[in-house]
């Protein structure tokens, strides 16, 4: 019988790879005490964007660890990650089915998407370290859906699945807050539980959030951004792992300020 694996956590699940890191795509790689390397790029699409007038976008996140310890062929696996997003940036999903994350426990990209293909907001891919005797490492699909509102907060469930070397289902449930603070606006929390018995670790999480539709007439976008006068926008990451230490990484993404739109009588 092949195994399956079952993980339910709080978004961001943008966590990491796990192969030895010295550099990535975006953001600079840092390095813990630990000889974990820890880096998370973030982009909002397209470039050129309002002022003053938040306009439709879409949002890609990559999020990487890895590990510079000769000693072991693996990071420590990530348990919390808290990830924050630039003040210009905002969410909407007035309007937008939700999907219960216990449906898309222990199933696969097709049964996920049938059981709430109206709530999917974004795809990706990820890899998983699993220790099976032998270090392996599993690509997954991913497939994000917008999530049943906690408390009234908004919450995104990333389901990845994969098939080899054997059959594995993660099921990652991020809660969004408003941080508001040090120009920093949505915040992404995720508590990480044990993959494969505690050994087992997210190596590389990247998923674009691209989402459109219309409520009462209006049309309406999971992601909304502005380009703010500095023309940049800035994002960052806190990632804790199982060890006890903890890496902040950051990135900057510099956009385009245009003209308003034009009012419309």
């Amino acid at each position: 019988m092949r195994k399956r694996f079952t993980l339910i956590a709080g978004l961001a699940a943008l966590v990491a790879t796990a192969i030895p890191v010295s550099a990535a795509m975006g953001g600079e790689t840092v390095t813990g005490p630990d000889g974990n390397t820890q880096s998370m790029e973030a982009k909002i699409s397209p470039k050129a964007l309002y002022k003053k007038t938040s306009s439709p976008g879409s949002l890609f996140v990559d999020v990487k660890t890895g590990t510079t310890n000769p000693a072991s062929p693996a990071p420590s696996p990530a348990v919390h990650d808290v990830i924050d997003f630039d003040q210009n940036l905002s969410l909407a999903s007035k309007g937008l089915p939700t999907c219960n994350a216990a449906k898309l426990q222990n199933t696969s990209t097709e049964a996920a998407e049938r059981a709430c293909g109206n709530a999917i907001i974004g795809k990706g891919e990820a890899t998983t370290l699993l220790p099976l005797g032998t270090l392996y490492t599993e690509p997954t699909v991913v497939t994000a859906f917008n999530g049943v509102p906690q408390g009234g907060k908004p919450v995104v469930l990333l389901h990845a699945y994969g098939t080899s070397p054997v059959q594995t289902t993660l099921v990652l449930v991020g809660v969004v807050s408003n941080y508001n603070k040090e120009g920093y606006g949505p915040r992404l929390d995720v508590t990480i539980p044990p993959i494969a018995g505690g050994s087992g670790a997210i190596t590389d999480f990247k998923v674009t959030i691209k989402k459109s539709w219309t409520y009462k007439g209006k049309k309406m976008s999971f992601i909304n951004a502005k380009c703010p006068a500095s023309k940049k926008l800035k994002y960052r990451g806190a990632f804790t792992y199982k060890d006890g230490t903890t890496i902040e990484a950051t990135h900057t993404q510099p956009c385009t300020p245009k003209a308003e739109p034009k009012k419309t009588k």
